[in-house]
């Protein structure tokens, strides 16, 4: 369905400033042994594909207990998903779970939504990502990977944003500041919200970050009016960011491609979901 696009009218966006780690909201554990099982998979997912990882790092990723990791990595290695690393202490997943570490698109692309990924790549050098915010009775919110243009395949697990807590990525961050409360929500109903300074600071700047195990995303809305339609996102090494002027740059030419997309028609992979008022 085509949708044609006005920029985001209002006052213009407060300068940016690359703020200090953000507090990661704690996420509520699922109480299955097996549910945490599958956690420790996606941490390791998510840590980067093909690498090793320590196990404080694994935990930390999962949000659970060192101990509890421990025995949960055993089973896995015991069931040949995980192998033993080279240096004490470490793991990672094994060769028969490489399809696991690929991020596949949720939703086809359409050639407007490559073009302005290639031009934002080319202009930062950064993995760059596109996804689309969903609701779904009995799902809650969830961020469609669309499209995915990325320069090493360390960063793709970090550019895709598989959080399962979309509270958790930078993505997540935009589309709860941007979209109305009956859609923020999860798989049971329960309201996402995000604290108010963050998304004071994430609607005024147009910007939500994400620093993570050596990498940084930064995310920003395309807008449709006054809906959310879409989230761009940056990725690249955190040294990257680390210059306060490199990452101001970063964030200008992340939301100046946001901005573009909407000033112009557009056909998105879908339709806007609902107003972001």
């Amino acid at each position: 369905m085509s949708a044609a696009l006005v920029p985001h009218d209002g006052p213009a966006p407060a300068a940016w400033v690359p703020p200090a780690v953000l507090e990661p909201i704690p996420a509520r554990q699922p109480p299955q042994s097996a549910g945490r099982g599958f956690r420790v998979l996606r941490a390791l997912i998510s840590l980067g594909p093909g690498g090793e990882h320590q196990l404080a790092a694994i935990a930390a990723a999962a949000e659970l207990q060192a101990p509890h990791t421990a025995k949960l990595l055993k089973a896995a290695v015991l069931q040949d998903l995980v192998q033993y690393g080279s240096r004490r202490g470490t793991y990672r997943l094994a060769p028969e779970c490489a399809p696991l570490q690929v991020p596949r698109p949720d939703t086809a692309s359409t050639p407007r939504i490559r073009d302005v990924l290639q031009l934002l790549q080319q202009e930062t050098g950064l993995a760059v990502a596109w996804h689309e915010p969903h609701h779904q009775l009995g799902r809650g919110l969830r961020l469609d990977l669309v499209d995915l243009l990325c320069p090493a395949d360390e960063l793709a697990a970090a550019a895709a944003q598989q959080d399962p807590d979309v509270r958790h990525s930078a993505a997540g961050r935009i589309a709860l500041a941007y979209l109305p409360p009956g859609l923020t929500v999860d798989a049971k109903d329960r309201p996402l919200v995000l604290p108010d300074a963050t998304r004071t600071a994430v609607r005024s700047s147009r910007i939500a970050v994400r620093r993570s195990h050596g990498t940084c995303t930064l995310s920003s809305p395309v807008m449709s009016g006054t809906s959310l339609l879409a989230v761009l996102s940056v990725t690249g090494p955190a040294r990257l960011f680390e210059d306060p002027l490199r990452a101001q740059e970063f964030a200008v030419l992340i939301r100046r491609a946001a901005t573009r997309v909407g000033a112009r028609p557009y056909e998105a992979s879908r339709a806007p979901t609902a107003s972001a008022a």
